[in-house]
C-alpha cells in the first residue's frame, strides 16, 4: 500500500470526524469510533484486528484515566457548590486591589479553573467581574476577557481539569511533571490575554448595564481562604512531591519516607484526598444537604458529566490503537524531521479540531490520540517528551474561541456584551495565547529535550 494512499485515507478519516461532529452533530464518541472503524476498513485491515484493537484501545484507555476523570469531576462540582471557588476570586481580587481588578479576575480564573468547569466558574464569578467594571470605570470588555480568559488557559493546560488530564493519560505523561510545566506556561497565557483584554478593553468600551443584587451573596456563607485552596494546592503538592521523589537522584532515598510520598502522590490517591477536603468543606457549610453523595446529588450530577468525558476520552484511545496498526509510523518519517516538526503536528490537529466543533477537550484528545503511534518517530518517547506532547495537544487546542463553543455564549451572556464585540475579540485572544502557548511550549522543548 502506498504512502499517498495512506495519507488520503488519514485525512478523509479526519474529514469524516469533523463532518459527522460539526455538520451531522454526532456525539464525539460516535464519531471518534466510525472514524476509527472507517481508517482500519480503508487502508485493508482484517475487520477482525480492527475491532480487537479498538476495544484494547478503549479498555486501557479508560481503565488508566477514567477513575481521576470522575473523581476531579465531582471534586470540581463540590467546591463551586460549598462556595470555594467564589472564595478563591475574593481572596485573589483582595491581593490584587479593585485598581489591579483585570489582574485580580485573571489569576482568580488560572486558579478557580483548575478543579471547577470553565462554564461553571464564569456564571458563578460573572456578577463579581460586572460590580468591579462599575465600581471602577474600567471597561467590562477587560473584565470579561480576563476573567475568561484566565479561567481558559488552566482549562486547557492543567489538570485535574478533564482535557489536560486525558491527553496526559492517552499519550502516558507524567501527571506531577504536566501539572508543574502546564502552570508555568500558563502564566504568559494568561499575561498575553491581560494585555489583549486592556487594549481590546479601550476600544470596546462599555459598562454592564445591570448590576446582580448583593443581599443574597452577603447571606451566603463562605470558607475560609485556606480551606477553599487546600483542595487544589493538597493533591499539586503530593503529585509533584512523587515526582520529585522519583528523580534518578532518589531525594528521599528508598526507604518509609519514598514509599509514602510515592503511595500519597498516585494520581488517584492525592485526588481522593483533595475530594475528601472539598467535602468536608462542603458538609460543615451544607449540613441540610443530605443527597450530596447520592445518585440525585451533587455526586451523581457531576458523574453524569464525567461519563461522556470518559467514553470521549476512551474513544480517542481507540482510535490510536487502529492507528497503530498502519504503518503511518514509517510515512511520517518520510514526511518529518526533528522534533520542531513534530510539535506542529499535535499543535495543528488540536487547532482544527477546536475550530471546528467548538471544544478545546475534543481537540486535544483528538490531537494526542493520532499523536500517540508517533511519539518515537517524532521525537516524544522520553518521559520529558510525552509531557511536551501533551503540552503541544493542549496549545493547538486553544484556538480559535468563537461561536460553535457553549463558553463562548456563556462568556457573552452573563458579561452582556454584544456578539458583534464578542466575535471581534474572543476569537483574538484565544489565537494569542494558543501561540504564546506554542512559543513557551517550543523554548521548554529546546531547554529540555
Amino acid at each position: 500500500m502506498s504512502s499517498a494512499y495512506m495519507l488520503c485515507c488519514i485525512a478523509a478519516s479526519v474529514a469524516l470526524l469533523v463532518a459527522l461532529t460539526v455538520k451531522v452533530r454526532l456525539h464525539p464518541f460516535f464519531a471518534l469510533t466510525l472514524s476509527a472503524l472507517a481508517f482500519g476498513l480503508a487502508v485493508g485491515l482484517d475487520v477482525n484486528a480492527v475491532m480487537d484493537a479498538y476495544a484494547g484501545g478503549l479498555g486501557a484507555t479508560i481503565a488508566g484515566i477514567g477513575v481521576v476523570i470522575a473523581i476531579g469531576t465531582v471534586m470540581g462540582a463540590l467546591m463551586e457548590k460549598s462556595g470555594s471557588a467564589e472564595k478563591m476570586a475574593e481572596t485573589m481580587l483582595r491581593i490584587t486591589g479593585p485598581k489591579h481588578a483585570g489582574l485580580g479576575l485573571a489569576a482568580t480564573g488560572y486558579f478557580v479553573s483548575i478543579p471547577v468547569f470553565s462554564d461553571s466558574a464564569f456564571v458563578l464569578l460573572a456578577p463579581l467581574a460586572k460590580r468591579l467594571s462599575r465600581d471602577t470605570g474600567r471597561s467590562m470588555t477587560l473584565m470579561a476577557v480576563a476573567l475568561a480568559m484566565g479561567l481558559h488557559a488552566t482549562h486547557m493546560l492543567v489538570p485535574p481539569t478533564p482535557g489536560p488530564l486525558s491527553v496526559a493519560g492517552i499519550l502516558g505523561a507524567d501527571l506531577g511533571l504536566v501539572i508543574l510545566l502546564g502552570m508555568l506556561v500558563s502564566i504568559p497565557v494568561v499575561a498575553i490575554a491581560l494585555i489583549a483584554g486592556n487594549i481590546l478593553g479601550r476600544r470596546y468600551h462599555y459598562l454592564p448595564e445591570d448590576l446582580p443584587p448583593q443581599a443574597e451573596a452577603s447571606r451566603r456563607r463562605l470558607p475560609g481562604a485556606l480551606e477553599a485552596f487546600l483542595p487544589i494546592l493538597v493533591p499539586i503538592g503530593l503529585m509533584l512531591v512523587r515526582t520529585v521523589g522519583g528523580l534518578e537522584s532518589r531525594p528521599f532515598g528508598d526507604g518509609v519516607l519514598y514509599r509514602l510520598t510515592h503511595a500519597l502522590g498516585h494520581t488517584v490517591i492525592a485526588l481522593l484526598i483533595g475530594l475528601a477536603l472539598a467535602f468536608i468543606t462542603h458538609r460543615r457549610l451544607n449540613p441540610s444537604d443530605r443527597n450530596v453523595w447520592t445518585f440525585d446529588g451533587a455526586f451523581g450530577e457531576a458523574l453524569k458529566t464525567a461519563g461522556q468525558i470518559v467514553l470521549i476520552v476512551g474513544a480517542g484511545g481507540a482510535f490510536a490503537a487502529v492507528l497503530k496498526l498502519s504503518n503511518l509510523d514509517a510515512i511520517v518519517k518520510t514526511i518529518f524531521s526533528g522534533v520542531s516538526a513534530g510539535l506542529l503536528v499535535p499543535f495543528a490537529i488540536g487547532a482544527l479540531f477546536r475550530t471546528a466543533i467548538g471544544s478545546g477537550t475534543v481537540g486535544m484528545i483528538t490531537a494526542a490520540s493520532m499523536l500517540l503511534p508517533l511519539l518515537d518517530t517524532l521525537g516524544f518517547a522520553t518521559p520529558i517528551g510525552r509531557v511536551i506532547a501533551m503540552l503541544a495537544c493542549a496549545s493547538g487546542g486553544f484556538m480559535v474561541f468563537h461561536g460553535n463553543d457553549d463558553f463562548f455564549w456563556v462568556v457573552t451572556s452573563t458579561s452582556d456584551m454584544k456578539p458583534s464585540i464578542a466575535y471581534r475579540v474572543l476569537p483574538l485572544v484565544s489565537i494569542l495565547q494558543a501561540f504564546t502557548s506554542l512559543a513557551v511550549v517550543y523554548a521548554l522543548k529546546l531547554l529540555l529535550l
